[in-house]
């Protein structure tokens, strides 16, 4: 059974040999594929190849090409200060109505959301229907707060609703056009990365995101593909509107209770998570991997795609990685 099946009949509710294995590990990939921040970031094919590499070397059944927090603004303008160190981008709002002046993104190669496509094209020309294979979206009300800053964002939100929303919506409709375009090249499903959701209130994002995502889901599912939100942090507070949202996959961090989320899972819906990243993977001994994984699969009944519950930290040692593969293979005995 290959990446692909085993996740295609896991999300499906059906019996698979183990459950999937899909560590979310971007810079480590970088780092591991020998490649430096510019080389990982603008071109798309390396950064192709280098996830291709990597999930077969460490039996990942998921790819998911991912490279950096501000591809899709930097096609409304936004200038990154790029380093091996890290990335940076300073906000290009200095109001809410600014997000008339920017310039439309054209999703052609050679822009940064265009080259998104081409890497899944790589991807998909060399693991299709062997691996499960994901685009990802960065989520309007994070887009929004990476464009405005993000204390004017939060603040704006609850002084002047309205008008915030505007900037959002705005980000939203890109976000909405981005998820189709991947979605049309024959991808399995995308990933929505809300990390800033979890400085709202649980009524904050009901009322404001809850219905944003809800529509990219049921986009997402339109095309027949699996749809997997991740909102950083403590988000048990937030589990009965993100589950609401519809998704099919909810990706949560080292915080959340996978007892208490997996309770208030629907039928076809699915937890993927969540080893700590810095605890557990960077920090932590191989051996100490096995009970955490094994206690994830009977903490959730085997609803669980396993992962880490953020980034997999960039000085994270290959045995650790290797160990957090062979503690998932250990499931096949269940």
């Amino acid at each position: 059974m290959n990446g692909y099946e085993r996740t295609v009949k896991f999300l499906a509710g059906e019996k698979v040999d183990r459950p999937p294995f899909m560590p979310l590990a971007i810079d480590w990939v970088c780092i591991q594929e020998g490649l430096n921040q510019e080389e990982f970031v603008y071109d798309p094919i390396k950064r192709a190849n280098a996830y291709i590499h990597c999930c077969d070397q460490y039996h990942i059944d998921c790819i998911l090409p991912d490279s950096d927090f501000h591809e899709q603004l930097e096609d409304f303008g936004q200038k990154p200060i790029l380093a091996d160190s890290g990335y940076h981008a300073d906000p290009i709002l200095e109001d809410v109505s600014d997000v008339h002046n920017l310039p439309k993104p054209t999703f052609e190669p050679g822009t940064r959301m265009g080259n998104r496509l081409v890497t899944l094209k790589e991807v998909l020309k060399a693991r299709k229907e062997e691996k499960f294979i994901f685009g990802i979206c960065i989520g309007p009300f994070t887009e929004y707060c990476n464009a405005r800053g993000m204390e004017d964002a939060l603040c704006e939100l609850l002084e002047d609703e309205d008008e915030t929303m505007e900037g959002i919506k705005f980000f939203f409709d890109n976000c909405m056009k981005f998820t189709e375009k991947q979605m049309e090249l024959g991808i399995n499903g995308i990933q929505i990365v809300e990390p800033n959701c979890s400085l709202i209130s649980p009524a904050m994002y009901e009322e404001f995101i809850m219905p944003l995502h809800t529509e990219m889901v049921k986009l997402i599912q339109s095309y027949g593909g699996a749809s997997r939100l991740h909102i950083c942090g403590d988000t048990n507070r937030l589990l009965p509107y993100s589950l609401g949202t519809g998704t099919t996959v909810l990706d949560v961090d080292k915080e959340v209770d996978m007892a208490l989320a997996a309770s208030k899972l629907a039928p076809n819906q699915y937890l993927c998570g969540n080893i700590s990243p810095a605890e557990d993977l960077y920090l932590g001994k191989a051996e100490d991997i096995f009970p955490k994984v094994r206690k994830i699969y009977e903490d959730t009944n085997n609803r669980t795609i396993i992962s880490a519950g953020c980034d997999v930290p960039p000085p994270t040692s290959v045995e650790n990685m290797i160990a957090f593969y062979e503690a998932v293979e250990t499931l096949k005995e269940q």
